[in-house]
């Protein structure tokens, strides 16, 4: 018997050995920290072979830094339930804040005991790349060393946990939110050198994956130049897993940065080649090729050789070329890209997608650029139904009372277009549905229900005889179905039977109806507004949404109700009958949006359409029309006490979060109290920090508008706010070293949301404000000085360089009054006319200051405070003072300008901000 040491680098490496071992064991126990799949793939052949002759296993591992992964987890739960000799543990929590850090190997053989122990975990690059040190010890079953080890083991396999399907989930979970990652591994590189999908292609990517989970096998994605369509298709094929891909240009140019995109996405999991006509090119994993090249050299190719291909700006694709490949290949998947709207025109490239476009821009651009059918709403009032919560028990019993179905079936009539009617009908339980369908019926509609408890191949007949031309079916009776996903082009009417209880739901069923459809000329929806419906301005929220306002207050939405949504959009009609508008109006005057009640529901309503387990994270609200406004949940009163951050919001409603220390809950509000960002320098120096590696030349040199000046500053914030403190000059986290469970995850969550929504909203532009941007006082005021501080008075005055900041409140409603003498308003869309402080003379010092302004940035706000939110600042630019004359305010002097912009207000924002057209 004789030990022996093993490393990547001695005579018998340390894996040959192992497997050896595997090979010959009778049993074993296994104790190791760290387990990544890359790593058990290469010894999972051996470990299995031993398990099906029969030898005793036992794996114990842990989730100590986050490391182990979920895929390495679920396969040892396979093996547990395919053999009844495995079994393995899970240090989740076990040990309180004492790390897990064991490597140690002991197979029991028939001439007694091998103990591999050294620095080895399983993990692809410390079973083949890094140095690492072991040794293994033979001996025999009675050695004092190996009783010893066998002894701890055990000590420790009944100190942990049984690996469950409900241990892997709520470990899922946990990783959903870590962030914590150890440099020193592969798969810790492998992840940060991953390219990751950005806002655009998150929602396109889900969108893709449900397409396919439909069966779709041809898909079309339009997104803008530079939007990041190749990417998007990288991210994709990694969801599918492509084995064999094609990807196809219509330039040389660019297959080499093509490739680049891939292997960032993929990095060393596949091979990568450009075919350039030979015969050695086949050999690689994933190809790229020309159009004009793979032409040529079709038939060298298996018509099922890639499982995924990709035609790049494929509004090329009708050419002679790419329609060969077409016909030729037979994938599994086949995606295309394009930047190009007008493919809308171009039929021969919809239909070569089977008219499948899964991405949707949100809502308003997707109108804009023609991506979905048209529509007409009509708000109708419903005097027939109560919505009251006194009438739930009578509710169905008494909706067929009166004529009610009749006049139902009035608006239908009086609203349908031309052809076979295809309606979808959303109502307010399966009893109601299914009562709906029978009451159509005997109205002489061929109509049916359809609810969650129906087969899926009954669900796909409903949904195929209902665009069917020749099926009588014209009605589908539903409760909530049709939010799942499901879609159903031929769709020409929509009926709202129920009330709308959020935004979410109404734009998610809404949607179901917008796919556009050979032959299809618009949707018609019929919003049947009944009585007592206390959310019944839900709607106009949602319908707000459509307008390019910076931000839906009250008195935005009662201007938009009573002027029929003057939204600008094309093939876009809202209309609410006057005594819906009386209704909605009385509900939106008295309405607080921001009690607990309403955001718990809308929180509630936006966990169900996220299929959520767990409460939705801060990065899930950027990337749906579906989603509510987090920044409501955060700053608004619960329990007569402002929440501050999104923890306290879901705390305060009953949501089961972590538990969090008080000085770990006090940071998570001031980190949220920066939010929404208006520069990133704070938050990405808190990342940086969070990771353990700030660099701040690193930070600078991500954007030109990051300066030493810039950081300086946002150092000082961060000190002030309590987020850091310096320590020998450098900011450092002002947390305690060791911090709740799930904390950090949490905190990172929440700094990802700040970052991702300032590159939606701001992202680079050039100038100390982003035109049109939102702005608390708070951050004007950090972008002007340097510091977060509160400005109160309405003009600041940088007198050196003869600048003059106006802060100005439009004050809407008062603007309705034709008695109000309205001064600060816009006179065009060029001109806005502004007053000065009262007592401001020509010749006093006011008024000299104004006199020789030489450029003025104006920011103007619709509404001071909402429902106890302070509402932002919104920017027009700048501009200069013309036109002064004296103007009096309740007795006292004041100046009059007009402050003639350099930007003259785009149309989208007129009827936000009263802007008129020029006279």
């Amino acid at each position: 018997m004789g030990d022996i040491f093993l490393s990547n680098a001695s005579p018998t490496r340390f894996l040959d050995r192992l497997k050896d071992c595997f090979r010959r064991c009778e049993s074993f126990d296994i104790s190791v920290s760290f387990i990544k799949e890359a790593g058990l793939v290469l010894i999972a052949s051996e470990i299995e072979a031993a398990l099906a002759r029969g030898v005793k296993g036992r794996i114990l591992t842990s989730t100590y830094q986050n490391f182990t992964d979920v895929p390495s987890l679920r396969l040892f739960l396979s093996w547990i339930e395919r053999y009844p000799n495995f079994s393995c543990h899970l240090d989740f929590e076990c040990f309180g804040e004492r790390g897990f850090h064991t490597k140690g190997y002991l197979f029991h053989l028939d001439s007694g005991v091998e103990f591999l122990v050294g620095s080895t975990n399983i993990t692809r690059f410390a079973l083949l790349k890094n140095v690492e040190w072991n040794v293994s010890l033979i001996r025999g079953e009675n050695d004092p060393v190996l009783l010893s080890a066998q002894s701890e083991f055990s000590l420790l396999y009944e100190k942990t946990l049984p690996l469950s399907e409900d241990l892997i989930k709520r470990y899922a979970i946990s990783l959903s939110y870590a962030i914590m990652k150890w440099d020193m591994d592969y798969d810790a590189h492998y992840e940060e050198r991953q390219a990751r999908p950005n806002a655009m292609q998150k929602p396109a990517l889900r969108e893709l994956q449900r397409y396919r989970d439909m069966g779709v096998k041809k898909a079309l994605v339009v997104a803008a130049t530079a939007s990041g369509k190749t990417y998007l298709a990288a991210f994709d094929a990694r969801n599918f897993e492509a084995k064999r891909l094609l990807f196809i240009v219509h330039r040389d140019t660019i297959l080499a940065e093509a490739m680049k995109t891939f292997e960032k996405v993929f990095l060393s999991k596949r091979t990568y080649g450009i075919f350039q006509g030979k015969e050695e090119d086949h050999g690689v994993d994933f190809l790229f090729a020309s159009n004009i090249m793979m032409a040529t050299h079709l038939f060298e190719f298996d018509p099922e050789e890639f499982d995924y291909i990709i035609f790049d700006e494929c509004h090329h694709a009708t050419a002679s070329t790419y329609r060969k490949i077409y016909d030729y290949f037979r994938p599994r998947f086949l995606l295309g890209l394009t930047a190009t709207p007008e493919r809308m025109d171009n039929e021969d490239v919809f239909e070569m997608f089977d008219r499948n476009v899964p991405y949707e821009l949100r809502l308003r651009d997707a109108i804009k650029n023609d991506l979905v059918a048209p529509f007409s709403y009509f708000g109708v009032r419903d005097e027939f139904v109560d919505y009251s919560d006194k009438a739930k028990s009578s509710f169905l019993s008494r909706y067929f009372e009166n004529g009610h179905m009749d006049y139902i079936v009035r608006e239908i009539e009086t609203h349908r277009l031309k052809g076979k009617l295809k309606a979808v009908a959303f109502c307010r339980s399966v009893e109601h549905a299914s009562a709906m369908a029978h009451a159509f019926a005997e109205c002489g509609y061929c109509s049916t229900a359809i609810t969650g408890s129906a087969r899926t191949g009954e669900r796909l007949k409903a949904f195929t005889d209902l665009q069917d031309e020749d099926s009588p079916l014209e009605i589908l009776c539903t409760v909530d179905i049709l939010n799942e996903g499901v879609d159903i082009p031929g769709i020409n009417m929509v009926l709202f039977l129920r009330p709308t209880e959020s935004s979410t739901i109404f734009i998610q069923q809404l949607g179901r109806g917008l796919r556009k459809c050979e032959g299809k000329e618009r949707l018609v929806v019929l919003d049947f507004i009944g009585n007592s419906y206390d959310r019944s301005v839900q709607i106009v929220s949602a319908l707000g949404g459509l307008s390019a306002t910076t931000y839906a207050e009250k008195a935005l939405m009662r201007a938009l109700v009573r002027d029929d949504f003057p939204i600008d959009l094309p093939g876009v009609d809202i209309h609410f009958d006057e005594r819906s508008k009386e209704e909605v109006l009385a509900y939106i005057e008295k309405t607080n949006f921001n009690k607990e009640s309403f955001l718990k529901q809308d929180y509630l309503n936006f966990k169900k359409f996220l299929l959520c387990d767990t409460f939705p994270k801060h990065v899930d609200y950027l990337h749906s029309d579906c989603a509510p406004d987090l920044m409501r949940f955060i700053k608004a009163r619960l329990g007569g006490k402002k929440n501050g951050s999104y923890y306290n919001f879901l705390r305060a409603i009953g949501e089961d979060v972590p538990a969090f220390r008080e000085e770990e809950i006090a940071y998570l509000v001031a980190a949220s109290e920066q939010l929404p960002l208006t520069r990133k320098e704070e938050f990405l120096i808190l990342s940086s920090l969070l990771e353990g590696h700030l660099d701040l030349q690193e930070i600078k040199e991500s954007s030109p508008r990051i300066t030493d000046k810039t950081l300086d500053s946002a150092i000082h914030n961060l000190e002030k706010q309590g987020l850091a403190v310096l320590e020998e000059g450098r900011p450092v986290l002002s947390l305690p070293e060791v911090r709740s469970f799930g904390f950090d995850s949490f905190l990172k969550d929440l700094l990802r949301y700040g970052l991702e929504r300032y590159e939606t909203e701001f992202g680079e532009f050039e100038g100390p404000f982003k035109l049109y941007g939102d702005y608390a006082n708070d951050k004007i005021i950090l972008e002007i000085d340097g510091t977060q501080t509160i400005f109160q008075r309405g003009t600041k005055y940088d007198v050196e360089r003869h600048i003059a900041y106006l802060f100005v409140g439009i004050k809407k409603d008062m603007a309705q009054n034709p008695n109000f003498a309205y001064k600060d308003k816009f006179l065009s869309p060029r001109i806005f006319q502004w007053e000065s402080k009262n007592n401001t003379l020509p010749d006093n010092a006011e008024g000299k200051k104004l006199l020789t302004t030489k450029t003025v940035h104006l920011f103007v706000r619709k509404v001071d405070e909402e429902d106890g939110i302070t509402l932002p600042f919104t920017y027009f630019g700048t501009g200069h003072f013309e036109r002064m004359r004296r103007g009096e305010n309740a007795g006292t002097p004041t100046l009059v300008f007009d402050v003639v912009l350099d930007h003259e207000v785009p149309e989208e924002y007129r009827f936000d901000f009263l802007v008129p057209e020029e006279n």
